[in-house]
């Protein structure tokens, strides 16, 4: 062993379909940014990605706590009305779980939509 000391800066190119990790990175960096500290493309398209998302998120989840904030007055109010115990219970065994279904379907339909405009829009230039 020779005493020469080396500074590796980063990993090795491992082989054709090896699969392992690629170049480091400083810390905080995300996998396409550049070397100089600023965010490349690739960043800043992933970024709008999940800013949609989590905006849609946000909403889902209080369209959720709506649902389940209704099935929590929704026995009180059958008393006001007049329907009655049987015809309450009966209305939260049956409306909730579609509403939830219906909320998922169009939470995920509106997730892909975001991701195809993303999509385009940096496809298309813009």
């Amino acid at each position: 062993m020779s005493g020469r000391r080396v500074t590796v800066t980063r990993n090795p190119v491992p082989a054709a379909g090896t699969g392992a990790a690629g170049p480091l990175r400083p810390l905080g960096a995300g996998p396409d940014a550049e070397p100089d500290g600023w965010a490349g493309p690739g960043e800043l398209h992933l970024r709008s990605i999940v800013a949609g998302q989590l905006s849609l998120a946000g909403r889902t989840l209080a369209a959720a706590a709506g649902i389940l904030v209704g099935a929590a007055v929704l026995p009180s109010l059958g008393e006001y009305a007049g329907i009655g115990a049987p015809g309450v219970w009966l209305v939260l065994c049956l409306a909730p779980p579609p509403l939830w279904a219906l909320l998922a379907v169009t939470h995920l339909r509106r997730a892909e939509r975001i991701e195809r405009e993303s999509v385009r829009t940096v496809r298309d230039g813009g």
